[in-house]
């Protein structure tokens, strides 16, 4: 986050009236202009993290005035200069246009400007761009609006729920991206991959450990994103931490979520930024039924390291403290507890080294601890311990350089070598009594205590090459390789050849198309040792094929369209449970299953379209979709497959009220049937009754939608601004079912019989805050 101050009397440019205005400008580096304007003695501030060195001139300006012409230039991306005495600061431009409570779009600075160059154009497909300072053609989100959406705990990672192609039970902060599991999603903050950035991460990841306050904006990549990020292979939520424009920013918050401070400033050649937050469920929740206590607290420095150079240091600490109680009677207690401790800390240096050549070397360290302990007393079904220590450290390298050769090429480079450690020490017990027992194949109990302590390295080289092929057509790819030597297996590297295509069909069309090969290996920190394995899997396989067509119908009106396959080999073993996934310990159940698919599937198509008004935004999209698993020879549907989604909100600014309506609906997850058989007599001549599954996710839950609702009052008072919110999730109170609780039970005759009941995804969750900013 480099700030610089141009300052006047140097003479180490030429004039700009006089060299520039004769050369065409398209394509130079916007840095390059700034720079021959403080040879005219211009006072020039700025950042580097808005005026990056890879930032190009994407259209001719058509004054004469050096700093109207700079105008022009920076208002193609959405920036600014704004007036300061004698000082002119590049600031973003104001009047972002919100296309719904989630998604929006900046206006375009031209309906017939000329194509974006080499490096600020998005060549891949399936790249949802969530940020502020970006192409007309891509999706954005502001904190701002992230603060504005309707969602639960203004939580940026859930932002991305709002996207097609993602699968969300509402109850979770994490989502499926196109068929993928959770876990294929990785989470980048200021460049680097987080850690199991969760809160409540032993029942349902309920929130990120990421202020939205804190966050810039976010950039959501549903598939086909480039070689240089890798080990994830289905998508990637990206975010930047703000940028402090003024000395001293503050905000003090409070709601049934949290209660947060942030602060944020600026001087010469330095930024800082912290922000700190406290989870207020503890205090709202019965403590009959658990106490969630948890926080998190997050800071950057950067300042500059001589002219060319920048380094900001950064560190996100986030600790759990959550007792969750299911059932409070004594007899039948079932309860769980988890304490997480997550420190990562981590270091960049930004480094450019020509007007061509720049650089970031990044060290990072991770220091994480989870311990759960659960006990489950229900004689008539089961009775259950466990005890889940696991610690994990990392020590990490990372450097990355980008090359432009000419304006019409860019290479790109990189490395990566991370050295981790983990423990591990699991004990479970469980003795099976009612129905549990009376699964075929069951035991009457069962006993688990393993350790294990791998240790070792994960390595990364990746290089792309960018080419402009014609004035309309762009290309890229590039390869990657990873390793990993903590896995104990031999001959697991991989290669990950990837390409997409960017073809300008016309001023307002933009067709794409990306084919990649994307791998994931098993985290050092994904033992599935609860589940009584304790090696690890070779890393899995993704190809990613995407074409995609957007079309700009007017400058208030955006059509997309994008078709996906993405088809994955050497799929790991899992394991689900088949009726009750919120389980509290879910891997003593006697519903637990493990699968081992050959391959997997995924296939969709996505519709979307948003649109603007003065100040009323407005967005919908269509997804059709199908995620199955190959097992013994027959396709089955992913948990998470949901064949119709649609998705569509609404809202509207003015004179301090901002007020949103969102709203979804997706057919219903699989589910499976139960089934009470005779299996023969026993030596008494009793019948011997077994419980029997029926097809694996043959049945589907009922149709899932949610309407959520928002709406904000911002208020001037003697210093700074005061907001007031009122938000409402589920605001129809629809119960859409998760799961199915079963049990055995006697009929008029006297026989057995199995019973059950649905349980559900959230309820109505209404929830108020307020906000003061100075």
């Amino acid at each position: 986050m480099l700030l610089l101050t141009v300052a006047g009397n140097a003479a180490d440019g030429p004039p700009y009236a006089s060299d520039t205005q004769a050369t065409e400008r398209v394509g130079r580096a916007v840095v390059d202009v700034i720079e021959e304007l403080r040879g005219q003695g211009h006072r020039i501030v700025y950042s580097s993290r808005l005026v990056s060195p890879d930032l190009l001139v994407t259209l001719e300006p058509t004054s004469s005035a050096p700093l109207e012409a700079l105008s022009e230039i920076l208002a193609a991306h959405e920036l600014t200069l704004e007036a300061d005495g004698d000082t002119y600061l590049v600031v973003r431009r104001p009047g972002v246009r919100t296309i719904g409570p989630g998604l929006s779009r900046a206006r375009p600075a031209s309906r017939a400007a000329a194509p974006e160059t080499i490096e600020t154009i998005g060549v891949s497909a399936s790249r949802y761009e969530i940020a502020r300072d970006i192409a007309t053609s891509q999706f954005l989100i502001s904190r701002q609006t992230v603060q504005n959406m309707p969602d639960v705990g203004e939580d940026p990672v859930r932002a991305a729920q709002r996207l097609p192609g993602t699968a969300a039970s509402g109850a979770s902060a994490r989502a499926h991206f196109r068929g993928g599991e959770q876990s294929e999603v990785g989470i980048i903050l200021n460049g680097q991959r987080l850690f199991d950035p969760f809160h409540i991460r032993d029942y349902q990841n309920v929130f990120s450990a990421i202020d939205a306050r804190a966050i810039e904006g976010v950039e959501v990549f549903t598939g086909g994103f480039p070689v240089r990020f890798g080990d994830r292979m289905s998508g990637l939520v990206v975010m930047d931490s703000i940028d402090a424009d003024k000395p001293r920013h503050t905000e003090i918050g409070l709601s049934v979520f949290n209660t947060s401070f942030l602060s944020a400033g600026s001087g010469p050649g330095r930024q800082w930024l912290i922000s700190a937050r406290r989870g207020n469920l503890d205090l709202v929740i019965d403590p009959r039924y658990g106490r969630p206590s948890y926080y998190d607290v997050f800071s950057e420095l950067a300042f500059d390291v001589g002219l060319r150079s920048s380094l900001s240091v950064n560190a996100l600490y986030a600790d759990d403290t959550v007792t969750v109680v299911l059932e409070t009677e004594p007899l039948e207690r079932e309860e769980a507890r988890s304490t997480t401790r997550n420190a990562q800390v981590w270091a960049a240096l930004d480094t450019q080294w020509t007007s061509d050549l720049s650089s970031r070397t990044a060290l990072s360290y991770t220091d994480y601890r989870n311990r759960r302990t659960g006990t489950i007393n229900d004689p008539q079904k089961l009775i259950a311990v466990v005890d889940d220590d696991r610690d994990v450290r990392e020590t990490a390298f990372r450097q990355d350089w980008l090359f432009k050769i000419g304006d019409d090429h860019l290479v790109q480079w990189g490395l990566g070598v991370t050295r981790s450690r983990a423990d591990y020490d699991y004990a479970g017990s469980a003795v099976y009594s009612g129905l549990a027992a009376l699964y075929r194949d069951q035991p009457g109990t069962q006993t688990r205590t393993l350790s294990a302590s791998p240790s070792g390295g994960s390595y990364a080289l990746y290089f792309a090459d960018r080419l402009k092929l014609s004035k309309r057509t762009i290309l890229e790819w590039g390869l990657r390789w990873d390793d990993q030597t903590y896995t104990g297996l031999e001959s697991d590297a991989q290669l990950s050849p990837r390409a997409s295509l960017l073809h300008r069909w016309s001023n307002d069309t933009d067709l794409r198309v990306s084919w990649g090969r994307y791998h994931q290996s098993q985290g050092i920190e994904e033992l599935q040792i609860e589940d009584g394995i304790s090696r690890f899997w070779p890393a899995q396989r993704a190809d990613h094929f995407i074409a995609s067509a957007q079309h700009r119908v007017s400058d208030r009106l955006v059509l997309r369209v994008e078709a996906f396959l993405k088809d994955m080999q050497d799929v790991r073993p899992r394991f689900e449970n088949l009726f009750d996934p919120l389980a509290l310990i879910p891997e003593l159940q006697a519903d637990r299953v493990r699968l081992d698919p050959a391959s997997a599937r995924s296939r969709g198509i996505e519709v979307s379209l948003d649109g603007e008004d003065g100040g009323w935004s407005w967005w919908a999209s269509y997804t059709w979709s199908k995620a199955t698993d190959r097992i013994d020879g027959r396709d089955e549907l992913r948990s998470w497959d949901q064949r119709h989604a649609v998705q569509g909100g609404i809202s509207w600014s003015g004179d301090g009220w901002d007020v949103a309506l969102a709203g979804a609906a997706h057919t219903g997850w699989p589910t499976s049937d139960l089934a009470l058989i005779d299996d023969g007599v026993d030596a008494s001549g009793e019948p011997i009754l077994v419980v029997v599954p029926g097809a694996r996710n043959a049945l589907k839950h009922g149709t899932f939608s949610s309407v959520d609702f928002r709406v904000s009052r911002k208020f001037d008072v003697r210093r700074g601004s005061l907001s007031v919110f009122l938000e409402v999730s589920n605001a129809a109170n629809r119960r859409n079912a998760c799961c199915r609780d079963w049990d055995i039970d006697e009929d008029e005759d006297g026989n057995a019989v199995l019973e059950s009941s649905p349980d559900f995804w959230l309820p109505l969750l209404p929830a108020i805050g307020i906000l003061w900013e100075f």
